[in-house]
């Protein structure tokens, strides 16, 4: 009987729904329907690249779809497009599609897609593409060769200022172009920047687009703090690797110092010149005799130094020199006896040939204890070093050799960051007691980062600290931050989020897995205290990577 019941009363129901007349749907609103088309490489090298993707965006009711790819790709290398194998995607308002289906084109022809809306009305399109060579015609950054001075380009209003005292009737200079692009007359050849200075003119690489600079000394107004937001710029990335002949593999040591024009980029015993303005190789470091395997750094003034690595019981030196021309000489030395090893990683706050503070992080292997040796420099003479053990870290580093730290100045009673491998977080120690005070908590990668170098710059009434992650494994980050730390309270949060994070630059994972997590970062301030720049490099992903800030008050 129950079931009896069950089937009268579905009968009923559906007979009731039989009876509804259903409403028809029309769209409240019809957009545009085609919003974007997209081409990436369908094969070759950079096929999955997700920065080479190259996107128009038509008007509503435009026929022809024409993508530009840039004739070189990357944009900074030699490398010409072929634009016959193109992955072609479109982004639909909902309800929208488009017949036939989108696949892999030959852009140089043209391809005709009917777009249905959602409202049924139907229109015809065409898709090609277009090989177009670069309208950027920019000086990215401009440097005199002797005195050696970092041009401040500003770009709104073309001009590059030469901050010196010294005569600049005859000189010659490097520059860094955007890509491809040509400039007349040669910065190489003599000029004379006093007065109204030189005109360059720029010419992009479509031979069409031009900017005229003008390049001359003078003093431009600072803002009262810090750099100036919008400033930011990358100068250069990569240009020259190719030519170091590094290999990277298990053992190297990557460290980053700056001299003058120059740009260090240590792998333990060898040595690599750049130049800091172009990112150009220069050659191999000349030590004149000298072995230093360990860590290298660069003070305030310039002053490069060079660490050995030495087990418990070995002599531990560090060799410093006014230039890369220079022969380095021995600053201290010190015979380890810490009972672990030490060199790798070494930090300086302020001139050696004054006033600094020397940091070498000691190396435990039962991961309980983060310690470090401090030297107070005064006068030029080092003093007998400190041992500094770290409370309130949440776990000890241990033998890998992933830690640093640096004094924030000159005081060895003041403040220092350290952070390493392991706990992926930022902290600020107190230097009379070792205790942490303040913490930056790891990022949302948590154990897959490996943050093992830091980097402390006084700039324009600012204290900046940056950090870089290197990773240990090819899912983790690879990524430079920079935070404003002049006053302890701003350290709160994770380094991916925290208020006081001003900067981010991200290179993307090696495809050929991670081999060595050795990496480093250099905040550099210029001696007129007009630009601030930031290096990074790293054993994965092959990054050497020049960024610039200003504090110019446009």
């Amino acid at each position: 009987m129950k079931n009896s019941i069950k089937l009268f009363a579905m009968a009923a129901l559906l007979g009731l729904g039989g009876c509804h007349e259903p409403d028809e749907l029309t769209p409240s609103g019809v957009g545009q329907g085609l919003n974007s088309v997209s081409a990436q490489f369908a094969t070759g090298e950079y096929k999955n690249d997700p920065m080479a993707k190259f996107t128009a965006t038509p008007t509503e009711g435009q026929e022809r779809i024409v993508i530009d790819i840039p004739y070189y790709y990357p944009e900074n290398s030699t490398n010409t497009t072929s634009i016959t194998e193109m992955r072609v995607t479109a982004n639909l308002d909902d309800n929208c599609f488009i017949t036939p289906m989108l696949g892999t084109l030959d852009l140089t022809q043209e391809h005709w897609f009917t777009l249905t809306r959602a409202d049924g009305t139907k229109s015809k399109f065409c898709i090609t593409g277009r090989i177009k060579k670069s309208d950027k015609c920019e000086i990215i950054s401009f440097a005199t060769d002797e005195p050696a001075i970092q041009g401040v380009v500003d770009n709104d209003n073309n001009t590059i200022a030469l901050i010196s005292a010294d005569e600049l009737s005859s000189v010659t200079a490097q520059v860094s172009l955007s890509p491809h692009a040509t400039i007349s007359p040669d910065p190489a050849q003599v000029h004379n920047y006093e007065g109204e200075g030189v005109k360059f003119t720029v010419t992009a690489h479509d031979g069409q687009t031009k900017r005229v600079y003008t390049v001359s000394k003078q003093i431009p107004p600072k803002i009262k703090y810090g750099w100036r937001a919008g400033s930011q710029k990358e100068i250069w990335k990569n240009v020259s690797l190719d030519k170091t002949g590094i290999v990277n593999g298990a053992g190297l040591n990557y460290s980053l110092a700056a001299s003058g024009n120059r740009l260090i980029l240590s792998t333990g015993a060898d040595k690599y010149l750049f130049n800091r303005a172009t990112g150009d190789y220069v050659g191999k470091h000349d030590m004149k005799g000298v072995t230093a395997n360990g860590g290298m750094t660069s003070d305030d003034a310039g002053n490069i130094l060079y660490a050995t690595t030495a087990d418990p019981g070995a002599e531990f030196k560090i060799y410093t020199a006014a230039s890369t021309d220079a022969t380095p000489t021995e600053l201290l030395s010190y015979t380890n006896a810490t009972g672990a090893s030490m060199g790798k990683h070494i930090s300086v706050q302020g001139d050696v040939k004054g006033d600094a503070v020397i940091t070498a992080v000691i190396y435990t292997w039962n991961g309980a204890v983060c310690k470090f040796l401090r030297w107070t420099v005064t006068g030029g003479v080092p003093s007998t070093p400190a041992m500094v053990s770290v409370t309130g870290a949440t776990a000890g580093w241990n033998g890998n050799g992933h830690a640093d730290v640096e004094a924030a100045s000159t005081d060895p009673a003041g403040a220092y960051f350290m952070t390493y491998y392991s706990s992926n977080s930022l902290y600020r120690i107190d230097g009379a007691s070792g205790a942490v005070t303040h913490t930056i908590a790891t990022s949302t990668w948590g154990a897959n980062s490996n943050y093992n170098c830091v980097d402390v710059c006084n700039f324009n009434n600012a204290t900046y600290v940056a950090i870089y992650t290197g990773a240990h494994f090819t899912y983790g980050e690879f990524m430079a931050y920079m935070f404003d730390l002049t006053t302890p309270d701003q350290m709160s949060g994770q380094c991916d989020n925290s208020p006081s994070q001003v900067f981010v630059s991200e290179q993307y994972a090696p495809t050929a897995g991670v081999v060595n997590a050795a990496s480093d970062v250099l905040m550099v301030a210029s001696s007129d205290g007009y630009k601030m720049n930031l290096y990074y490099t790293d054993g994965n992903t092959n990054a050497l990577v020049a960024w610039e800030f200003d504090c110019i008050d446009k």
